[in-house]
C-alpha cells in the first residue's frame, strides 16, 4: 500500500445496530485458512516478493496454483500472466550548467538530481520556463517546446489539482525537453535523494520527457529568483507560466534497465451469459531485499502488505467458487508493481482482458490483517462511485457498524483502486481495515515497509476473516445483474 498520510486520531462511526442471527454466524472463511497463504507469501523463501526477482516467479506461481485448484481458469490472454513491461531508471552522473545575461548562476550539483530517459540525454542552452504548480489551464497558455520546465511538486489542496505525475506528464505531451520538480521541505533533501538513488520504475510505454529531476525548495528558489521570476507568485490569482531570462545546458548519464513483470488472472465463468465481469484485485509485489548485506534482518516480507490481501484474495474466490455461480464473470487478479506507483493496475487498465466498460464494478483488497473483528464498515471511495448503498445495505445485513464518514478517502489515490477508477471502472476498498485510523495509523508509523512486517510479528487476523465474509457476499449481489444495474455508470462513461 502506497501512503504518506499518518493518523493518530479515531474516526466518528455511525454505528447501526447488529442483528442477532448475523451475530450467531460464522464466518464463512477461517483466520486459519488466510495465515496458510501468509506463512507461504511473507516466508523468507519468497525474499520480500519484489518485482523482477525469483521472489515474483514463486509467488506467481503459487497464486496461479491455487486459482487453479479452486476451479478458476487462466484469463490473461491466454495463460495465467499479463506481462507488464517496466523500465527502471537510475541517476548515474550529471552536469548542469545554468546561465543568465550576466553570465553562469552558482548552483550546486548536488542541489540537483536528473534521470535521463535513455543511458545519455544532453540539453544545450534550453531555455528555462516556470510554470508554477502547472495546472492543466496553465500549461495549455505556453509553449513548452524544447525548454526545461520548473515546477512546483505539492500543490494546495484547495486547488484540487491533478497529481505530479499528471502534471509532469501534460508537460512532457505539450513538448518540454525536461521537467524538472521542486520539490516542498517536508521531506528533507538527502531522503529525497536517496528515494531517487534506488532507482525511478515507470511502465515501459510511459510517455516522460528526456530529463526529468528535482530539486530541493531553496535551491528552486534561488534559481526561479535569479531568472527574475518568484515562487511565491504561483499562488496569486491568475498566475501564468513565466519564462524566466535563464537558459540550461545540461549532460545526464543514466543507468537504464527494461525487464518484465506480470500480473495473474483468473476467471470464475458466470451461469449466464451477460458479457459483464465483476473485479477483485489485490496486489502481490512488496520491497524485497531491502536492507544492507550487513543487517540482521534484510528482507521486507510484506506479510500485512500485501499477503493478507492475496490470502483473502484467494480465498473469496474459493467460496464463490464452491458455490452458485453468479450471473456475470468474476475476475480475480494479482496485480504486480503496487509499492512503485501502482504499476500493474494501471497497464491493467490501459490493457484489459476483457473490454474495459464490461467491467461492472472492481473490489481492490490491500492491507487487511491489522483490525479484529467487529470494526465498523469504512469504504475507501466513499462517494465517488455509485456502490456506496449496495456496501452499506450488505454490511447492515451481516451485522456491521457502517463507518459513514470519509477519512478513509485519504487513500483514495494510494492504492491499486485509483488506476481502475481513472480507466473508468467503479472500484472500491470495503471493510474494517481502513475504519480505525488509530490502528491503521499505528501500522503506518510502525512495522510499514519495514523488515518488522513480517511472520515474527503477531497477525490480526480476525477482522479479516470477517471482512472476507463481507466481500463474499458484496461480490455476490454486484455480479447479480438483479441486484447491480451498473447502465447508468456504464452510460456515463
Amino acid at each position: 500500500m502506497i501512503a504518506r498520510l499518518l493518523f493518530a486520531a479515531a474516526p466518528l462511526f455511525a454505528l447501526v445496530p447488529a442483528t442477532a442471527s448475523a451475530q450467531e454466524s460464522a464466518p464463512a472463511v477461517s483466520v486459519e485458512q488466510m495465515r496458510r497463504h501468509i506463512d507461504i507469501l511473507a516466508s523468507d523463501a519468497f525474499e520480500g516478493r519484489k518485482p523482477g526477482t525469483q521472489g515474483e516467479t514463486k509467488t506467481l506461481r503459487y497464486i496461479a496454483d491455487q486459482f487453479g485448484a479452486i476451479g478458476l481458469e487462466p484469463a490473461a490472454n491466454g495463460g495465467w500472466f499479463q506481462a507488464v513491461p517496466l523500465v527502471e531508471r537510475k541517476p548515474f552522473a550529471h552536469r548542469a550548467i545554468w546561465s543568465g545575461d550576466g553570465g553562469p548562476i552558482a548552483f550546486a550539483q548536488g542541489d540537483l538530481v536528473l534521470l535521463g530517459t535513455r543511458p545519455q540525454e544532453s540539453l544545450s542552452q534550453a531555455p528555462v520556463l516556470f510554470v508554477g504548480y502547472g495546472l492543466p489551464a496553465q500549461i495549455e497558455a505556453i509553449d513548452p517546446r524544447g525548454a526545461i520546465a520548473l515546477i512546483l511538486s505539492d500543490v494546495p489542496e484547495k486547488l484540487g489539482a491533478p497529481g505530479y505525475s499528471e502534471r509532469a506528464k501534460a508537460l512532457t505531451e505539450a513538448g518540454a525537453a525536461a521537467v524538472i520538480a521542486i520539490m516542498g521541505d517536508d521531506v528533507p533533501w538527502s531522503a529525497l535523494q536517496s528515494y531517487y538513488g534506488r532507482g525511478q520504475t515507470r511502465l515501459a510505454g510511459d510517455p516522460r520527457a528526456p530529463i526529468t529531476g528535482a530539486m530541493p525548495l531553496a535551491a528552486g528558489d534561488r534559481l526561479v529568483g535569479a531568472g527574475g521570476g518568484e515562487l511565491a507568485s504561483a499562488g496569486a490569482a491568475g498566475f501564468k507560466p513565466v519564462r524566466l531570462g535563464l537558459s540550461g545546458s545540461l549532460d545526464v548519464s543514466t543507468q537504464v534497465r527494461p525487464y518484465e513483470s506480470h500480473n495473474v488472472i483468473g476467471r470464475l465463468k458466470g451461469s449466464g451469459d451477460t458479457g459483464e465481469s465483476l473485479l477483485y484485485l489485490g496486489h502481490w509485489d512488496h520491497l524485497g531485499i531491502c536492507r544492507p548485506d550487513d543487517a540482521e534482518d534484510r528482507i521486507c516480507n510484506g506479510a500485512v502488505d500485501n499477503a493478507s490481501g492475496i490470502a483473502m484474495l484467494i480465498e473469496i474466490a474459493r467460496e464463490i467458487a464452491a458455490g452458485p455461480r453468479p450471473a456475470r464473470d468474476l475476475l480475480f487478479m494479482g496485480t504486480t508493481a503496487e509499492e512503485i506507483g501502482l504499476l500493474g493496475a494501471e497497464y491493467f487498465g490501459a490493457h484489459p482482458v476483457v473490454p474495459i466498460e464490461s467491467l461492472v464494478a472492481a473490489i481492490n483488497i490491500d492491507t487487511v490483517a491489522i483490525s479484529p473483528a467487529g470494526e465498523p464498515v469504512a469504504i475507501v471511495g466513499r462517494g465517488t462511485t455509485p456502490l456506496d448503498p449496495l456496501v452499506d445495505a450488505t454490511a447492515r445485513e451481516l451485522g456491521r457498524a457502517v463507518d459513514s464518514d470519509e477519512e478513509a478517502n485519504a487513500f483514495v489515490q494510494r492504492q491499486d483502486g485509483w488506476a481502475l477508477t481513472r480507466a473508468g471502472v467503479p472500484t472500491v476498498m470495503v471493510g474494517g481495515s481502513f475504519a480505525n485510523m488509530k490502528i491503521l495509523g499505528a501500522f503506518l508509523s510502525g512495522p510499514y515497509h519495514k523488515p518488522e512486517d513480517d511472520l515474527e510479528r503477531p497477525l490480526v487476523l480476525e477482522g479479516a476473516a470477517e471482512d472476507t465474509e463481507l466481500l463474499i457476499a458484496l461480490g455476490r449481489k454486484l455480479a447479480d445483474p438483479s441486484q447491480y444495474d451498473p447502465e447508468p455508470e456504464s452510460a456515463a462513461r
